[in-house]
């Protein structure tokens, strides 16, 4: 999480113990949990960045 630059950052998928570049989201936008949580969910970036909700 960025809260300088409001945004939420995403690091999936590591290979050999390192993350490719995540995927950002901004204020307005959904984050999707990763599949391998076993859910399907998504988060508020604005509840996120707030830290309410």
């Amino acid at each position: 999480m960025d809260r300088e630059h409001d945004v939420v950052l995403l690091h999936t998928d590591p290979v050999d113990g390192k993350y490719p570049a995540p995927q950002s989201f901004r204020r307005g936008q959904s984050v999707p949990v990763p599949e391998s949580v076993g859910v399907r969910v998504e988060l508020c970036v604005d509840t996120l960045l707030d830290g309410h909700g």
